[in-house]
């Protein structure tokens, strides 16, 4: 398996060799995405809470009618999954037990609205579960036992333990506040909101960004470089942001167990007020997409657990040339 500094160094290299170039091509319709999340993508020694993310996604830009505001309207279609574990992935003793072993595994659809002046707003219909029908102990278990990694577990024990279909349904919005003359630098208010019986939360935040950036009806930080009619010649993006965010955390049912289940296994309750700080690095030519985000999170668990912090390696691929 490739060692995590060497995958940063390797992305670290590949971001400044495409930097030297600017592209220009033409338009396509359609894109693949693929996001692995790890924590030793940004600690090798970091093995503990939200410890693997895997998404796919497929998104597809739509036909509309032309209203002279509403620029692109583009449908998203994921799958994914996300597995937590307690401090260590192994506990060989009850005091390691800080968060209770958890898969996620759900499928989703989005809308997103991209608009003249800038704005972004998006719905998202998530329907996913949480307990063995997740299948994070098996993708676990198997991935460790592939690479010849230590044992994990046991989820038997120290695990959600009941089943739980959850529907979750999410609301962003990204608003454009400030953008310099000379192009390089902006920043942009974007709040969230989810309601559902998986995740319920409110996040207020801001993104800044400082580089060769891309408006936000054609950038990949509201993956929208997916269009319906031909743009013409397209820049790339190649720009470093940062994301401060508060949440206000209502439920998290992988840490609550079930809303409606009334979980019995190992559960924990939550902190209710979390801050995140995002940071990151994105390339984007006409036809693919590069990142690497970091993120720090504060204590969610109302436990010995501490605050968590993983990475996110982004890759899309962009297909079906408009004619």
């Amino acid at each position: 398996m490739m060692k995590p500094l060497l995958l940063r160094v390797l992305f670290i290299v590949l971001f400044s060799f495409l930097g030297l170039h600017t592209l220009y091509a033409q338009s396509y319709r359609d894109q693949f995405t693929l996001e692995l999340d790890n924590d030793q993508y940004i600690d090798p020694y970091h093995d503990r809470y939200y410890t693997a993310g895997t998404f796919f996604t497929l998104t597809h830009a739509m036909h509309h009618a032309d209203t002279g505001k509403l620029l692109k309207k583009i449908i998203e279609y994921q799958l994914g999954q996300q597995i937590y574990t307690p401090s260590t992935a192994h506990i060989y003793k009850p005091s390691l037990f800080d968060r209770p072993f958890t898969g996620y595994l759900f499928g989703s659809v989005a809308l997103n609205w991209l608009y003249a002046n800038e704005d972004a707003l998006k719905f998202t219909a998530q329907l996913g579960t949480i307990g063995p029908w997740s299948l994070g102990e098996e993708v676990q278990t198997g991935f460790h036992k592939l690479f010849k990694l230590y044992p994990v577990g046991p989820w038997y024990k120290y695990g959600i333990q009941k089943n739980d279909i959850g529907l979750n349904l999410n609301l962003d919005y990204k608003q454009l506040l400030y953008r310099n003359d000379a192009g390089w630098f902006d920043i942009a208010f974007d709040p969230d909101a989810e309601l559902g019986n998986t995740f319920t939360y409110v996040d207020a935040g801001a993104q800044i960004r400082i580089g060769e950036l891309g408006k936000f009806f054609n950038s990949a930080a509201t993956n929208s470089r997916v269009s319906s009619t031909d743009q013409g010649s397209q820049k790339q993006e190649l720009y470093f942001f940062a994301e401060p965010q508060f949440s206000y955390v209502a439920y998290n049912a992988t840490i609550q167990g079930g809303l409606f289940t009334h979980e019995t296994g190992p559960t924990f309750g939550i902190y209710h007020e979390v801050f995140i700080q995002q940071l990151g690095i994105e390339y984007t030519s006409s036809r693919w997409s590069l990142s690497y985000d970091a993120f720090i999170k504060t204590r969610e668990v109302k436990s010995t657990a501490l605050g968590d912090q993983w990475a996110a390696l982004n890759f899309a691929y962009r297909f079906g040339k408009v004619r």
